[in-house]
């Protein structure tokens, strides 16, 4: 609904009809109201959208560790849309509207740092999940006090679960606490960081795993 301040010839604010009063810095205008769109979208619009929309439900949960992993690579843009960027290119499988996440593609981070080697998956307990990899700390620029970056998921249920902090390359693996995991099978990513949290690795994805 549209103020009249001084009748038709003086400043109004809101919809009046076909047009909007406003002010900007002291100076009253006023435009024409936007027309509706006519043009209805194309197969291919229809088609990207559905995979914004795809790539949108997996990485938004973890934003947070994307804007780690993906910091070496923010220079032009955010690490999340660079993070986004990549999922559209590579981690996309199957044909619109059957469209699915491509899991071995997806990258939780990207850097020089040298990538995990040698990772295993196993479940030794309930509610555990350990992981082994080999110590390349000799590789590149790696070091033995790099730390593991981990991501967790649960398709099904569409759990998560992250750490940031994990153990050293040197150490040869750690085991996490996974309880919202027990009799599930969990997705698995790693990748590592170094200690000063400036560097990381292109992440690897480890595989599938039935935690106990």
């Amino acid at each position: 609904m549209g103020k009249y301040n001084k009748g038709i010839l003086g400043s109004f604010s809101g919809k009046v009809g076909t047009v909007i009063g406003a002010s900007w810095k002291g100076i009253d205008y006023m435009r024409s109201l936007a027309k509706p769109g006519s043009r209805t979208a194309s197969n291919d619009q229809i088609i990207q959208r559905a995979k914004f929309a795809l790539a949108s439900t997996f990485l938004k949960p973890v934003s947070a560790l994307l804007t780690i992993g993906f910091k070496n690579d923010a220079s032009k843009q955010t690490p999340y849309n660079v993070a986004t960027s990549l999922f559209l290119k590579n981690s996309i499988t199957g044909v619109y509207p059957d469209l699915e996440v491509d899991y071995g593609n997806v990258l939780i981070s990207r850097g020089p740092l040298s990538i995990p080697a040698g990772v295993q998956l196993s479940s030794p307990e309930s509610g555990k999940l350990q992981l082994t990899w080999a110590d390349n700390s000799a590789a590149g620029i790696a070091a033995g006090t790099d730390k593991a970056l981990v991501m967790i998921f649960n398709p099904e249920q569409r759990k998560y679960q992250t750490e940031t902090n994990g153990g050293t390359r040197g150490s040869g693996g750690q085991v996490l606490d996974v309880p919202a995991f027990m009799g599930a099978v969990a997705h698995v990513w790693l990748a590592f960081i170094s200690q000063d949290g400036k560097t990381l690795s292109t992440s690897v994805y480890a595989g599938t795993v039935t935690i106990n």
